[in-house]
């Protein structure tokens, strides 16, 4: 085994302070730059697309830039923030791979291992300001930015519902045609009460029901109820009657609890899912796709940058054929796998059978494998 004297011991600490100052300025510099381009290209596309909305619904200047723009960077920068990442670690490596100071730097007795330390450093720099984003200021410019969408883009009520449907316990369903918040109205309403999978106790149908905010109840006039007791079949018609009748004791949460949509779900802290997830599975209720979902992503995104970064200096180290433009075409094939996989597991969880947990974290576990085996082939 060679031995090294302390002054070539001292001048490799020296060699590798410089070169890991030399890589983190590389990699944030890259990185700072890649996403204010991406981040101002989306801008001007995003203000030319919406212009007329704010001239013909007189969107003041000042909300513009402070209350949409704003957050609009905030909430885009941070989701973005694994793909920009990526790409920065496959563009400057590349440079420098291209330029032969990789192969240098190996000469100089550094391993991959060693290298890969900067790399690391600098991910999770990124990190943890996006995973503090996501979890703690995001739902908050959320609810600023998209209640200016409402007032001043699509002029749209986020709580107008079509074909609703919910499952209150175990063994409760309900289902909404369509929902007009005007009126605080439903129309064409159903209730089905199970004792088991086999056997309906009640169904409740009604034309109408309307939420009453002073007793904080859905009431309905014309209903039909059909109860089903030891094989025997009851009807309760009320088409004829002027009483109005209480739904349901488990029928009780509020237009604004009932329909609570994408844009809503954003807006809520993690703390304020977590507390929503276990109160609708306290009641029976394990239909909260979209609630679990929005809760994972808010962890998996971010451990992406860290994941991203190791699959992107393993591809990027090594000097190739093709140059440059081989690896970057390569890194953009793999960001469109990445958002594919991302994209497809999440819908087939929403529409299919499939876990959301696991849907959140499949493109991360596939190329967090995919990281660990190009990095040993380089190694």
């Amino acid at each position: 085994m060679e031995k090294w004297s302390n002054k070539e011991i001292g001048q490799t600490i020296i060699n590798l302070k410089k070169i890991d100052l030399y890589i983190i300025k590389k990699f944030l510099g890259t990185f700072l730059l890649s996403i204010t381009l991406i981040l101002l290209i989306a801008i001007v596309f995003d203000f030319s697309e919406k212009i007329d909305n704010f001239i013909d619904n007189k969107a003041p200047f000042k909300l513009i830039l402070k209350n949409y723009y704003l957050n609009f960077i905030i909430h885009y920068g941070t989701l973005f923030s694994g793909i920009i990442t990526f790409i920065s670690v496959v563009f400057f490596t590349s440079r420098m791979s291209q330029n032969s100071e990789i192969i240098t730097i190996y000469n100089s007795k550094i391993s991959p291992i060693r290298l890969l330390a900067p790399y690391l450093f600098c991910s999770l720099t990124i990190f943890l300001p996006c995973f503090f984003s996501i979890n703690f200021i995001i739902p908050q410019t959320n609810q600023t930015r998209l209640n200016f969408e409402n007032n001043y883009v699509k002029k749209t009520d986020v709580n107008r519902e079509k074909g609703f449907h919910k499952q209150l316990d175990k063994n409760t369903i309900i289902y909404i045609d369509s929902y007009d918040p005007k009126r605080n109205r439903g129309y064409h309403f159903s209730l089905i009460k199970n004792q088991s999978k086999k056997n309906i106790e009640k169904i409740i149908y009604s034309k109408v029901v309307e939420w009453y905010s002073i007793s904080k109840k859905w009431f309905s006039q014309y209903y039909l109820i059909n109860e089903f007791n030891e094989n025997k079949r009851i009807i309760i018609d009320s088409t004829h009657s002027s009483q109005r009748m209480y739904i349901d004791d488990l029928f009780t949460e509020s237009p604004k609890e009932l329909f609570q949509q994408k844009r809503e779900i954003q807006s809520m802290s993690t703390n304020q899912l977590s507390n929503k997830i276990n109160k609708e599975q306290k009641k029976g209720n394990y239909n909260l796709k979209d609630l679990i979902i929005e809760k994972n992503q808010r962890i998996a995104f971010p451990f992406s940058i860290i994941i991203l970064t190791i699959l992107g200096f393993s591809i990027s180290s090594k000097k190739r054929k093709g140059g440059i433009g081989y690896k970057l075409s390569f890194g953009l094939l793999l960001c469109f796998t990445y958002i594919f996989l991302i994209k497809f597991s999440i819908t087939l969880s929403l529409n299919g059978g499939f876990d959301p947990l696991l849907a959140v974290w499949i493109p991360n576990l596939v190329f967090f494998f995919m990281s660990i085996l190009s990095f040993k082939k380089m190694t």
